[in-house]
């Protein structure tokens, strides 16, 4: 067939085709298709000049003798597969700024968490369009606790149960228990089921209320707190603009006022710096406060007793919105009903591809898409069993030369393991005793023993291989409990069978001996008695 070269316009007819094509339409005509006048002297377009778009049907595309049709093209589906992940969170600790305990496994790449295991969190990751099964197991009180923590998703921070998120879901409470959280016990969990959209809305805030602050005094020293903060003045808040907040106090003496001084211009029953705006009942000692927060309040004021210089601590004040860090994400925050106990939660995009990702075909949906190189290992049996046989046989290397994974050599003869060149956990199998060794650092050490009971022998007298001690024994007997796999003698003093392997004070005379090509252990002290003796022709090891 003839292959178009160029293809361009003299006055608005396109060479050799301008009986079929009308400028004025731009279609073609009914006489068919478009065909140069000469093999592969015409172009489409130019380098300078190009072509928009070319629609074409499924039909095939011939490239010199190479034929292209929709069936032969590979669909790609480059999108990021969203985090499915459960985490655990605990709070085993008392007081107001005890932390949230997280806990959850390696997740696969591009996200690529590392394992953690009860550790407190500046910021714990979300992405949108993410899973996430959260169990709290705060929610029973253990360790140090001296309440349960039910555990909100919030839009800002501070005390209450208002502006939760709603995407986040308690599910209620289940049983439920992990390793390295409360002893590993059977746990009353709170369990949260969240979804991460894909686009984050912000509704619209409700300005705290009912917010409460039970305050009494220890002694001269200082303004206790309950309720929806804890502790012996403490920094409180935030307390957001267009908020109500209420001080119950009950500290006779301690007349208790808000102010914008830091205490420095303090001096007792002057007040100075009194904040009154928004202030119900200041300078109360028995009574309520209320403090309905105006929207020009500073952004720090401080609480403090009218008598007391020491008895004073910090508000900080906010604006009512959700917050964003410099990357430009939401925060959001896992949080108690109190003050202070609370961990932010960062609303993350879904992260791009990254190295160390391969892409597989999902015959799901028809398209290729990408997956870390680990799941792509777990959901491929053949090549992780092929990975496991030549893991098994080397020695993996880290960049500063150091062996990683202890390699394990074999030898013919146990007297020839090396001195040099070992790594701390090496393994080395001695052919000739059927013995492993580990290389503690400075020698070989015997990881266990082959044991064959059919190899040793007592001096003048019986001895019995099962695993029951034998009904009717002579006295010294040996008696080799297959049960346990260890050797006994028979005491003559108690009648009872000890293990030759155990540390005792027994006067028995005994002879213990150990075949050519067998190693045992023996645990000491051993007390063989005045007229006992060891016959040795393997190896014996004395621990």
């Amino acid at each position: 067939m003839s292959k178009a070269r160029n293809l361009v316009t003299n006055t608005n007819k396109i060479i050799g085709i301008s009986d079929k094509f009308d400028p004025t339409t731009g279609q073609l005509g009914e006489s068919g298709d478009i065909i140069p006048e000469g093999n592969e002297q015409k172009d489409l377009g130019s380098a300078n000049n190009k072509f928009r778009h070319l629609y074409l049907s499924s039909n095939s595309i011939f490239l010199g003798d190479k034929t292209v049709s929709a069936d032969q093209i590979l669909d790609f589906d480059l999108n990021i597969a969203p985090e499915v992940l459960e985490i655990q969170v605990a709070a085993p600790d008392a007081g107001q700024d005890t932390s949230w305990l997280w806990t959850w496994l390696t997740s696969s790449l591009p996200y690529a968490r590392t394992t953690i295991t009860n550790q407190p969190q500046g910021t714990v990751p979300l992405y949108k369009q993410g899973t996430y099964t959260i169990n709290n197991f705060a929610k029973t009180q253990y360790g140090s606790m001296t309440q349960p923590h039910t555990l909100y998703f919030k839009w800002i921070e501070g005390a209450g149960t208002q502006n939760l998120i709603s995407w986040a879901t308690d599910q209620g409470t289940f049983t439920d228990s992990h390793p390295s959280i409360n002893d590993g016990n059977d746990t009353t969990v709170q369990r949260y089921s969240i979804s991460v959209p894909s686009t984050i809305t912000i509704p619209t805030l409700t300005a705290p209320s009912g917010i409460n602050y039970n305050v009494t005094n220890n002694a001269s020293g200082a303004y206790t707190f309950s309720d929806a903060a804890a502790g012996d003045n403490i920094n409180i808040g935030p307390l957001y603009r267009g908020g109500t907040y209420t001080f119950t106090v009950n500290a006779s003496g301690h007349p208790f006022y808000l102010t914008t001084d830091n205490g420095t211009n303090y001096s007792a029953t002057t007040y100075f710096g009194e904040y009154l705006s928004g202030v119900t009942n200041s300078r109360t000692d028995s009574g309520s406060l209320t403090f309905v927060v105006p929207n020009d309040a500073p952004d720090t004021l401080y609480y403090q007793c009218g008598n007391h210089s020491a008895m004073r601590g910090a508000i900080t004040i906010k604006d009512l919105a959700v917050e964003t860090n410099n990357n430009g994400n939401y925060i959001v925050y896992a949080q108690h009903t109190q003050e202070g106990h609370k961990t932010p939660i960062e609303l993350r995009p879904i992260p791009s591809l990254t190295s160390q990702m391969c892409i597989v075909y999902d015959a799901s949906i028809n398209k290729f898409v990408p997956q870390d190189l680990a799941t792509y290992v777990e959901n491929t049996p053949s090549f992780k069993n092929k990975i496991q046989e030549v893991a098994g046989t080397a020695t993996l290397v880290a960049a500063d030369g150091d062996a990683i994974v202890a390699k394990v050599e074999v030898y013919y003869d146990a007297t020839y393991l090396p001195l040099l060149g070992n790594n701390t956990g090496d393994l080395a199998f001695a052919n000739d005793v059927g013995q492993l060794y580990i290389w503690n650092g400075t020698a070989w050490v015997a990881t266990s023993i082959p044991f064959d009971p059919n190899t040793l022998s007592k001096v003048a007298t019986d001895y019995a291989i099962s695993a029951t001690a034998p009904v009717t024994p002579d006295n010294e007997d040996h008696w080799y409990d297959t049960a346990t796999r260890s050797l006994k003698v028979r005491d003559t003093t108690s009648t009872s069978w000890i293990p030759v392997v155990a540390s005792n004070n027994s006067t028995i005379d005994y002879t213990l001996t150990v075949e050519d090509g067998y190693n045992t252990a023996l645990a000491g002290p051993l007390n063989i008695g005045t007229n006992g003796s060891i016959n040795i022709k393997g190896n014996l090891n004395i621990i």
